[in-house]
């Protein structure tokens, strides 16, 4: 590399484990040699001054796409990184949450398929747990991110760079924090109102849906069992609304059975109650246990489907289905939390736990793929390393949430597990301290690897 870095680059070395690190007169340096770099020249808000060793004036394009933006309250490489991070957040956000929510569109489909409802209604529905979905897959997507970011700017030695220029781990963890802050500002957003909003309103809706009798008879062509011993069958459905080629049997009764025949028919709502009012049809009466029947024509006929529909319909809304402010002021009416308490609380504390995850999440990944490397440097054991760790918290998490649901005292361990993994990734990163032990891991699987394949066939055989 030629330039002005030359000098600060010559003072790092790898250890036997491939481990970069910087020689002491660096360290001693670090402040004088690198305060400049991350301020901008009072005189010219587009050029840096103090780069390195010596004075270096020039373009902001040391860094590729690195932007002057003038007097800004965060330094000019922080916004740099952090606009990267909060500029792949989103894409993986978007990616996930569409991923996801095909998969839970496809489980209800039977809204369509065996309760008659339109794709709007189906389209609707499933669009409404999207909040709640980019709420729970938010912090995953921050990490895919992050991970990205710190990997892309170690792949063109942008890390090196900055470190060997007088940037610390904390400057270097700074962008991170900011993006764990706007993801953490997205989940507080979801957890608070939104995310718990569109699923209560799935779920009044659902709920609506399957009580909608009138609904579930106008499907042409299938047998549809109302409840038990009612079913209807029809033919046709007209633009009008009007049936065709209608049957009706009602065997609820042990001691007689009834089934209804008409060429047309319509549902009628008159005075309060719902009407299934057929025409040109028959009624056949079987009387059990002496089965005679008997039949009797008529010219019009009305079924009361008002006792089936049940009228208004009242959903009792499950604790992810309330607001926070639901949540913190509880109504003394509320039978149905009263016998769920437990979970509500528990509930409560994975709400007011949940933006804190971003934070903890940023500190662990820093850990493992923060840091600058060279390129013959194996950078993918950091990224499986910190993969591992996020989803040992968040397992962690989940675990003691769902050992609360039976000990509701365990709750408030969530916080506690939280709190300790940031407080360990935070020591490790505050003492210049790195672990090293994925690494090690790494390099034996791939020698292991490596001289399998080296040997020959037969002896590998």
């Amino acid at each position: 590399m030629e330039g002005p870095f030359t000098a600060s680059l010559g003072r790092i070395r790898f250890d036997a484990w491939g481990q970069l690190h910087i020689g002491a007169s660096f360290r001693t340096r670090r402040q004088h040699l690198g305060k400049d770099l991350f301020t901008q020249n009072r005189s010219d808000s587009s050029t840096l001054t103090g780069v390195g060793v010596g004075q270096y004036e020039g373009r902001c394009s040391f860094v590729q796409g690195l932007p002057c933006c003038g007097e800004r309250s965060m330094p000019l490489l922080n916004w740099y990184m952090c606009r990267r991070i909060l500029t792949l957040f989103p894409a993986c956000l978007l990616v996930l949450t569409l991923i996801i929510w095909s998969t839970q569109a496809l489980q209800r489909l039977d809204l369509v398929t065996s309760k008659g409802q339109t794709f709007a209604v189906f389209f609707e529905l499933t669009m409404l747990a999207v909040p709640y979905l980019a709420t729970l897959l938010a912090p995953i997507a921050f990490v895919i991110a992050m991970v990205a970011v710190y990997d892309g700017l170690n792949r063109d030695s942008e890390l090196v760079v900055m470190g060997a220029s007088g940037a610390g781990r904390f400057r270097l963890l700074t962008p991170a924090l900011f993006a764990a802050g706007a993801c953490a500002l997205l989940v507080a957003v979801g957890v608070v109102h939104v995310a718990p909003a569109g699923l209560a309103k799935a779920r009044v809706m659902l709920t609506d849906v399957r009580a909608d009798v009138v609904t579930s008879i106008v499907q042409p062509g299938r047998f549809i069992e109302i409840e038990d011993g009612l079913t209807v069958h029809i033919r046709d459905r007209l633009a009008d609304g009007s049936l065709e080629g209608l049957l009706l049997s009602d065997s609820r009764s042990a001691d007689v059975s009834l089934t209804y025949l008409a060429e047309t028919g319509r549902v009628v709502e008159a005075a309060e109650n719902t009407l299934l009012v057929m025409t040109n049809g028959s009624l056949q009466r079987l009387e059990r246990p002496e089965n005679e029947l008997s039949v009797v024509a008529f010219d019009a006929y009305a079924f009361d489907l008002t006792d089936l529909s049940g009228g208004p319909v009242t959903t009792a809304l499950r604790p992810s289905e309330r607001t926070l402010v639901e949540l913190l002021t509880p109504d003394p009416d509320d039978t149905y939390r009263a016998e769920r308490e437990a979970r509500f609380k528990t509930e409560l504390l994975d709400r007011l736990a949940q933006p804190l995850a971003p934070f903890v999440y940023a500190l662990i990944v820093f850990l493992f793929v923060g840091d600058p490397r060279m390129h013959r440097q194996s950078r993918m054991a950091g990224i499986i390393a910190a993969g591992l760790g996020v989803a040992a918290v968040r397992s962690a998490t989940y675990g003691t949430l769902l050992a609360a649901d039976g000990s509701p005292a365990l709750a408030p361990l969530v916080f506690v597990v939280l709190a300790a993994a940031a407080a360990i990734a935070l020591t490790l990163i505050a003492t210049d301290r790195t672990i090293t032990l994925h690494e090690r891991l790494w390099n034996a699987v791939a020698s292991r690897l490596a001289a399998l394949w080296a040997r020959p066939a037969g002896a590998r055989a």
